[in-house]
């Protein structure tokens, strides 16, 4: 894939360099000027489908919810190699995106095991519609209600930490109170006076939806932040404001969990909450593992790298493993090479899916590298 100029304004969501984006922002750009600039917004026509085209292009995943080291972008390479079973079990579940792809595509019974609480009741919600925009008008969550809320709530941990990290809050200090007025014009209709001065108007059209105004007031915000990016010299301070505004983040991961509601064949999914070496394993199983990685940072708490592998070379069920390194008796199935991006430093690097010896033996076809 084409390397992307390093700026803010040629990024997709999540981190995903998108080598078309930079063409299609300029078009989004002509579109909001076209469309809805001025002092008469709330009158205009607003090409919804144009600026929906341009948001797909961000790559907004595809399967389960935001969270930090989804599989969504390589899931489907990784299934490639998983061998036909009766049961699949996803045992390191984390946002559901693993889970949520076979249900999609492939015929297994998928059992999803997530031993972070909260996770499996959240994913629920979504798939029951409860974050549907038409019930679901999310509040602002401050600073303070995040410290309170984020050990017993999921929504609160993963949808408005930075980079689903699920430990810091989403928004730094200085751009905290922008966020919050934006969110409050989008979602509520309320306009404040930095509202106001973002967006330029102070009204919505009334036939736009919250996702639609979102994708609005994106446009309008990148077309400004390009306007000004001319004067840059003399406005650079404007500029880097409006650049950080440029993604609602907590609105567009919300859609991500709206999306679930369209899910269908749940009859085919079982979920629990429990350590991976307690989760009952039915015969004719696939078992699919992403643990915390080695030598990373890591998700919320210790984890024993020795136990697990010993774990996995005991087992007699065939168990897949995404990681970077493994011990020498696993065997590589496959390399995966990926950017991983954020808004200051852009690092390659080649995740690998391992196995072990029973699934070597129980299916012989397995590829290896």
């Amino acid at each position: 894939m084409s390397r992307v100029p390093r700026n803010p304004l040629a990024l997709a969501r999540g981190g995903c360099q998108i080598a078309t984006v930079q063409i299609k922002l300029d078009a989004v750009r002509q579109l909001w000027h076209d469309s809805c600039c001025g002092s008469d917004t709330q009158d205009k026509q607003i090409d919804l489908p144009k600026l929906r085209r341009f948001d797909r292009l961000k790559k907004m995943a595809k399967y389960g919810i935001p969270y930090q080291g989804s599989k969504d972008r390589i899931i489907h390479k990784i299934a490639s190699v998983f061998p036909a079973a009766e049961n699949f079990y996803d045992l390191f579940g984390g946002g559901f995106s693993v889970s949520h792809y076979m249900l999609l595509h492939r015929p297994h019974l998928v059992h999803f095991n997530e031993l972070q609480p909260g996770n499996g009741e959240l994913i629920r919600a979504a798939i029951a519609g409860r974050y549907n925009y038409e019930v679901f008008k999310p509040e602002w969550i401050t600073r303070e209600m995040f410290a309170a809320r984020k050990k017993t709530c999921a929504y609160t941990r993963i949808i408005w930490s930075f980079g689903n990290n699920q430990k810091g809050y989403i928004f730094g200090k200085a751009i905290e109170p922008h966020k919050r007025s934006l969110h409050q014009a989008v979602v509520f209709g309320e306009f404040d006076d930095t509202a106001r001065e973002i967006l330029g108007f102070s009204t919505w059209p009334a036939h736009l939806s919250i996702r639609g105004r979102r994708l609005v007031a994106c446009g309008k915000i990148r077309s400004e932040a390009k306007r000004i990016d001319l004067e840059r010299l003399e406005r650079l301070q404007r500029l880097q404001r409006l650049q950080q505004l440029q993604q609602l983040e907590q609105l567009e991961r919300l859609q991500q969990l709206e999306r679930l509601e369209r899910l269908e064949r749940l009859e085919r999914l079982t979920m629990t909450s429990l350590s991976y070496d307690e989760v009952p394993i039915k015969p004719n199983s696939v078992i699919y593992c992403d643990p915390p990685y080695a030598g990373t940072a890591g998700y919320l708490g210790e984890f024993d790298h020795d136990k697990f592998w010993n774990w996995v070379r005991t087992n007699p069920n065939p168990v897949f493993v995404s990681e970077y390194t493994a011990p020498p008796d696993m065997k590589v199935v496959m390399a995966i090479r990926h950017q991983k991006t954020n808004s200051q430093t852009s690092t390659a690097s080649v995740e690998k899916l391992f196995c072990n010896q029973a699934a070597e033996a129980m299916y012989p076809g397995i590829p290896s590298l």
